[in-house]
């Protein structure tokens, strides 16, 4: 009788670590899921930053329906940190351009995120011709309709 009790408890604690185990590999991926959409989010919005802020005559003198497509580095060390970061400045009339950036996290194999997004810009004319001004973003709505 002993022996089937020690049986039964030896099976229930292999249950119960077998449990264990399989909570904390979901827990794992779920955190690296989250913390790469993190990544694919921060870089998306760092490379539409960096393309307003370097905004120069190259996009200025790209033709209406023109585009500039560009694959922007990532300076991160530990690899699945990563981001495949692609960009593409798009003129679509003479005073409107749109920025449309696609981020993979990691850069390298199984993607564990991704993040698409786009700003339309307006460039307004400078009274300075010599002088390249970057384009400001054009809001979807007044900023006192949203409170």
């Amino acid at each position: 009788m002993a022996l089937v009790a020690a049986l039964a408890l030896l099976a229930l604690a292999a249950a119960l670590l077998a449990g264990a185990f399989a909570t904390s590999s979901a827990s794992m991926r779920a955190t690296r899921s989250a913390r790469a959409a993190l990544l694919a989010d921060a870089a998306a919005r760092r490379a539409i930053a960096t393309t307003i802020a370097g905004w120069s005559a190259v996009e200025e003198s790209l033709a209406v329906g023109g585009a500039l497509r560009r694959v922007m580095a990532d300076t991160t060390s530990a690899p699945l940190d990563r981001a495949d970061t692609r960009l593409v400045v798009q003129r679509l009339s003479a005073r409107l351009h749109v920025v449309a950036v696609d981020v993979v996290v990691p850069a390298t194999g199984a993607m564990l995120a991704r993040r698409r997004a786009r700003v339309l810009l307006r460039q307004f004319t400078p009274l300075d011709t010599t002088m390249v001004r970057p384009p400001t973003t054009i809001t979807r709505w007044p900023a006192g309709a949203l409170y």
